[in-house]
């Protein structure tokens, strides 16, 4: 029901068209420019096991380091790269994801922490802004820092990735919900049991993260499916995997000759063990792609009743 819960009832074809040649629906989640709807986000409550552990290995930390920026170096090495020599997408993700575990971590409300009392933090929403895309050999320092918390709903998280010299090739910015582990729902940040210190006035993407509307025309261009080692600690499919499928479903001329200027990721609800996702690309407007992830097995009875599992928009060089 991904089209009527987030984008409101179907419009008639051709009714508000945008320059993007994407149909703008008038849903209230369409609407929220600033806002963020946590009921659209649907998170699995943690095992009674990983609970167990996160008792036996949580961590004591005694060090005040909330006034600093969390630095983490990384080196661009072969497994990281594509076949064009440039780091991968996913991995780029990935660096980021562990930028921000050792930023929690370092400030005191890292996983095991958070997750013996209770809580846990989750991603919805990353947009990453390339300024070069990073090669073989590369030194790396990936910065990052809570820069908001927003009407006490949503954290939003920066991100900058430098290089040796400090040249900024990699902007970015997102958005984390804090999630009580025994109902699975978000809470108000502000009721962590960790302060959670905000960097304000520092930031590295100044926008805020919207819903995607759908486009015109759309069509499965794709369909992947949740395995082994695609899951993560939470039991399901780690958000950086979206990437590796969203890039997958491009042309192999639009990742090589076009670039990647941008990326935004939409997470939606999870996707466990063995869930079918289509994907389903929409005309593209002259610099973006977008596409969602949509259950399968739903998109095959009705698809304007399927539950979408995330949102990408592409942006290309050229």
């Amino acid at each position: 029901m991904i089209f009527e819960k987030l984008f409101g009832k179907k419009k008639q074809a051709g009714t508000a068209n945008t320059a993007d040649g994407a149909v703008e629906v008038a849903g209230t989640a369409a609407k929220k420019s600033q806002g963020f709807d946590a009921s659209s986000i649907a998170v699995t409550p943690i095992s009674p096991e990983l609970m167990a552990n996160a008792t036996r290995t949580a961590p004591n930390s005694d060090e005040d380091d909330t006034d600093e920026i969390t630095e983490l170096k990384f080196t661009v090495r072969f497994s990281d790269c594509d076949e064009h020599n440039r780091l991968k997408l996913s991995r780029l993700f990935q660096f980021t994801e562990e930028a921000a575990l050792s930023d929690a971590e370092r400030k005191g409300y890292g996983l095991w922490n958070m997750m013996k009392a209770g809580y846990g933090c989750v991603v919805t929403r990353m947009k990453l802004r390339l300024n070069h895309t990073p090669v073989l050999g590369e030194e790396l320092l990936v910065s990052t820092w809570a820069k908001e918390n927003y009407k006490d709903k949503v954290i939003y998280k920066d991100y900058r990735v430098c290089d040796g010299r400090g040249n900024i090739l990699v902007e970015g910015t997102s958005s984390w919900l804090l999630v009580d582990l025994k109902t699975g729902k978000a809470v108000p940040p502000s009721t962590s049991p960790f302060p959670l210190p905000i960097e304000e006035g520092r930031e590295a993407l100044p926008s805020k993260l919207d819903i995607l509307s759908m486009g015109l025309f759309p069509k499965v261009v794709d369909q992947v499916q949740g395995r082994n080692t695609d899951l993560d600690i939470n039991h399901h499919v780690n958000h950086c995997r979206y990437v590796d499928w969203v890039l997958d479903a491009l042309t192999r001329e639009e990742v090589k000759d076009r670039g990647i200027r941008s990326i935004q990721m939409n997470y939606i609800h999870q996707i466990p063990l063995d869930e079918k996702v289509d994907i389903v690309r929409f005309r593209d407007s002259k610099h973006h792609a977008v596409l969602f992830g949509m259950n399968a097995e739903e998109m095959k009875k009705n698809p304007l009743k399927a539950k979408c599992h995330f949102q990408a928009r592409v942006g290309f060089l050229r």
